[in-house]
């Protein structure tokens, strides 16, 4: 019954996904179910595996926040077809103004939102109420992992709807949620003052995940045993831990916010952490891209610091980016790229005759109705007819990977100042995929250079790039028609959700 535990809570969606403003409807009929909802353990079980199955949802980091919205914002697929995707088509071209793409924003807008509300009602109830949950471990896992998980949607506000990082010529307040009243206006902050706020946030969970998180005592491999007798804590909702919010997975996310922020002291301090964390002398995690590759498991589950469950995932993921070659593609209605862009401008400058990422996590037999291959991502895709084992279904393949180990590789290798510590780490990292590096770089701007290769290369339909362009303020990106700048970097806050014009800055 362990084994499955946690894919039966994330099925209960307590609080459904649903728009801010679609909260405001059920507000009245919320407060008395809340009061249930927050009366027992269960309760906050439950709670706590609705913000998790609306950050699945498909408006966020099911599609929209991974393989969709915020890819094309990058560029990194061939431009969508106005006819079967225009919303895309126009965030491809960064034209907030159409009325398809600022619906888009709003969806996801207020999808984040939502999810904060969720984690907010958490914590207030605790707050109130300790005495609900008796258990002192559970009762600080679950108000961790609710800081965790607001901080970890604000930080994508932050970086989709906030000012450059560096070197801003605009400057945006916006407004961070504290509440789960929906009907008060959350106080608006400063950029620094905003981005404090995310680390207090975090503080709060790492201090917790510190004393009460079983992932500081056992791997992560072995919260997730196959049976009963093979784990090692009693209450089976602190199994499974990197399918939620956990003590590596907030360590990891304050490096990535402290790199986004260019605090790259405590970027590299954080990353190095978690690269060679150990528990009793066994690694947390590892680089799994061999492991994992070869199991045809191609978005790397066994390296996930964080992932959220989404058995839902099949149902639209070869739709919208492909995967299977028994499927005709239809351009229309499908993300993908050109071989030319595979084959030539990819993998420039790097072998592709072993490279498993090049081999394998490319689908490159999938065709359009004249029989022109057409390369396809398939990171999320599996075989329905093969894989019915339900042990692996859940944990290895339902997935969406939203911090992996080779983020903290990569942001190392970015942040450090020891070039021979560079060199190795990328050799540690590319050999995970099956590429034998010969000659070092000779310098650390040739380093820099080729991290942000790697991360459109190893993240691809994973939501990264755009936000990794913005942070170096790049003003050309890899495949883009138009120059980049605040404009395009910059995402416009929905007319009808909080509103900076009308709510400036007190903090």
């Amino acid at each position: 019954m362990k084994r499955f535990n946690l894919i039966s809570l994330l099925a209960l969606c307590v609080f459904m996904s649903v728009s801010c403003s679609d909260w405001l409807d059920v507000k009245s009929d919320s407060q008395e179910r809340a009061k249930d909802i927050f009366s027992t353990y269960k309760g906050y079980k439950g709670a706590l595996a609705g913000c998790y199955t609306a950050m699945a949802s498909q408006n966020l980091y099911g599609m929209s926040l991974t393989m969709a919205d915020i890819e094309c914002l990058a560029c990194i697929w061939d431009e969508p077809s106005e006819q079967g995707l225009p919303a895309l088509k126009m965030l491809h071209n960064h034209q907030y103004t159409d009325a398809r793409a600022r619906s888009s924003i709003k969806s996801i807008y207020g999808g984040l939102f939502n999810v904060v509300t969720q984690a907010n009602a958490i914590i207030q109830n605790l707050d109130n109420n300790k005495s609900t949950i008796s258990n002192e471990q559970s009762r600080n896992i679950i108000y961790a992992e609710a800081h965790a998980i607001r901080a970890f949607c604000q930080f994508d506000i932050l970086r989709l709807f906030g000012q450059m990082p560096s070197k801003p010529q605009k400057t945006v307040s916006l407004p961070y949620s504290e509440t789960s009243d929906i009907k008060s206006i959350p106080p608006y902050y400063s950029y620094n003052n905003y981005v404090a706020k995310l680390i207090a946030d975090l503080d709060i969970a790492e201090e917790l995940f510190t004393k009460y998180d079983p992932a500081r005592e056992y791997s992560f491999s072995q919260l997730e045993g196959s049976s009963e007798k093979s784990l090692p804590v009693e209450d089976d909702f602190l199994t499974f831990r990197r399918m939620r919010f956990n003590y590596w997975a907030v360590k990891a996310l304050k490096a990535r916010i402290y790199l986004y922020t260019g605090d790259t002291g405590m970027a590299y301090k954080l990353a190095k952490e978690v690269i060679e964390s150990e528990v009793k002398g066994q690694k947390v995690v590892k680089l799994s891209g061999m492991e994992d590759i070869d199991k045809k498991y191609f978005a790397l589950p066994s390296e996930c610091l964080f992932a959220l469950a989404n058995n839902k995932l099949m149902n639209y993921s070869v739709n919208i980016i492909g995967g299977d070659p028994s499927v005709q593609i239809d351009t229309k209605t499908t993300l993908y790229i050109s071989e030319a862009k595979l084959n030539r401008q990819l993998y420039q400058g790097q072998g592709t005759a072993s490279n498993n990422r090049y081999l394998y996590v490319w689908e490159r037999n999938t065709a359009n109705a004249y029989g022109t291959r057409i390369p396809t991502l398939k990171k999320y895709y599996y075989d329905v007819a093969k894989q019915t084992d339900l042990n692996i279904l859940h944990a290895k393949l339902q997935i969406m990977p939203l911090i992996r180990l080779s983020e903290m590789y990569l942001i190392a290798m970015e942040t450090t100042a020891d070039l021979t510590e560079a060199n190795r780490l990328y050799k540690d990292y590319i050999q995970s995929h099956n590429v034998k590096i010969t000659d070092d770089f000779t310098t650390l701007d040739a380093v820099h250079a080729e991290v942000v290769k790697e991360y459109l290369r190893e993240f691809y339909g994973e939501g990264v790039m755009f936000y990794t362009y913005k942070r170096l303020g790049l003003t050309s990106i890899p495949w883009g028609k138009s120059p980049m700048g605040e404009d395009q970097y910059i995402l416009p806050l929905p007319e009808s959700e909080f509103d900076p014009t009308l709510y400036p800055s007190t903090h």
